[in-house]
């Protein structure tokens, strides 16, 4: 009777083991997110490994993207993403998943100098 008892939970445990990883990896995916800084200097598409920065050629009226694999470090509500692009390290910091706000999200470029320029953020997901 014993034996048996054992068997069941170790199959339960089991089942709630593979419960839980797979409901981990379907939360983690991610809907893109398109931002853009208040002006509009920058603009760029977030999406789970890459980030996307968008540029508009007048003359032809339309836009053209460049990807760019981007490292990315999980917080307790959002993500903070980090890349080089044309020597500057690009910081994306997005504070909450479920309520964007300029005041908290940003990006912030560093030049190799040290010289940091922060830009907030306007960002939603894409429809």
């Amino acid at each position: 009777m014993k034996e048996r008892e054992t068997v069941q939970l170790f199959l339960g445990s089991l089942a709630t083991l593979f419960f839980v990883a797979f409901m981990g990896s379907a939360h983690a995916a991610v809907q893109p997110i398109e931002c853009k800084t208040n002006f509009g200097e920058k603009s760029f598409t977030i999406e789970e490994e890459s980030v996307a920065f968008h540029q508009v050629q007048e003359k032809a009226g339309r836009s053209i993207s460049s990807i760019y694999e981007a490292r990315t470090q999980k917080t307790h509500k959002g993500i903070r993403k980090s890349l080089y692009l044309n020597g500057n390290k690009h910081l994306i910091h997005i504070d909450n998943f479920k309520q964007f706000d300029s005041s908290t999200d940003y990006l912030a470029v560093t030049s190799p100098k040290g010289h940091k320029m922060t830009y907030p953020l306007n960002c939603g997901y894409m429809k």
